[in-house]
C-alpha cells in the first residue's frame, strides 16, 4: 500500500514539474535594454505596448487557439524588440531581406520605429506539424496592410527568436515556426528625420559671414534711400 502511495505521490510531482516548465515556456522573464551596435548610427524607438487582452481580441489563426498572454509577456516583448530587432537594424534587414532597414542601420538621417502589432500564445487545435516538425501560421492582424516591414519574435522557452514571414498581405501574416506560443508580429517603419541645430550651438563660420553681408546690405539700403 505504501509503495503504491509513493508511485501516486512521484507521479504527481513528475506532473507538477511539467506543468511549471510549460508555464516558464510561456511567461519569458523581463530582461535589461542593451545598447546598439557601435556601427549603428540611425535613431530607433518603439511605441507604446496595449493590453494582453487588445492584443488577443485583434489576433486570430485558423486551425489554431490564440489567447492572451500574460503581461509580463508582453513587457519582456517590448525589451526583446529592443535587443532582438532595433539594436542591430543590418542583421535585422538581412534576415528580412529589407535593404530600407538594413541601409538605414549606419544613417544619422534615419529612424526606425517598431509597433508590436500582436503578442499571444498560439497552440494547435487542429492544425499539424509537418514532416519536420514545424507549423505553419497565418496570423489575421488587421493592422498590418501589403508591403509592410513585418518581423515575427518567436520564445522558445530560453531565447527570443527572429523570423521571417514567408508571407504578408493585407490583414494578415504567414511565418513557419518549429514550436509555438507566445507569438509576437511587430512592424518596423524607416523614416528620415531632421535635426536642427541645438541651443547654443556654434553657427557655421560661412553662415556667419553670410548673414553679416545681409545685414550690411540692409542697413546700407536705408542710409542710401534716407
Amino acid at each position: 500500500m505504501k509503495k503504491k502511495v509513493l508511485a501516486i505521490l512521484s507521479a504527481l510531482v513528475v506532473m507538477s514539474m511539467g506543468a511549471v516548465t510549460a508555464f516558464a515556456d510561456e511567461s519569458p522573464t523581463v530582461g535589461t535594454t542593451q545598447n546598439p551596435v557601435s556601427t549603428q548610427t540611425a535613431a530607433t524607438s518603439i511605441e507604446a505596448t496595449s493590453t494582453p487582452d487588445t492584443y488577443a481580441a485583434a489576433t486570430s489563426a485558423e486551425g489554431y487557439d490564440v489567447q492572451a498572454v500574460l503581461q509580463t509577456t508582453v513587457d519582456a516583448t517590448a525589451v526583446a524588440v529592443q535587443n532582438e530587432l532595433l539594436n542591430d537594424l543590418a542583421k535585422t534587414g538581412t534576415t528580412l531581406g529589407n535593404d530600407a532597414i538594413k541601409n538605414a542601420a549606419a544613417d544619422s538621417g534615419k529612424k526606425v520605429t517598431a509597433k508590436i502589432l500582436s503578442v499571444v500564445n498560439v497552440e494547435p487545435s487542429t492544425a499539424t506539424a509537418d514532416a519536420d516538425g514545424k507549423y505553419t501560421v497565418t496570423l489575421k492582424v488587421a493592422d498590418i496592410a501589403a508591403g509592410d516591414a513585418i518581423v515575427i519574435l518567436h520564445y522558445n522557452g530560453s531565447a527570443w527568436e527572429t523570423i521571417a514571414p514567408s508571407k504578408v498581405d493585407a490583414g494578415s501574416v504567414t511565418f513557419t515556426v518549429s514550436s509555438l506560443s507566445p507569438i509576437a508580429v511587430v512592424k518596423l517603419n524607416v523614416a528620415s528625420v531632421t535635426t536642427a541645430p541645438k541651443t547654443g550651438e556654434t553657427v557655421p563660420y560661412a553662415a556667419v559671414i553670410v548673414l553679416i553681408g545681409v545685414a550690411g546690405a540692409v542697413i546700407a539700403g536705408k542710409k542710401y534711400f534716407a
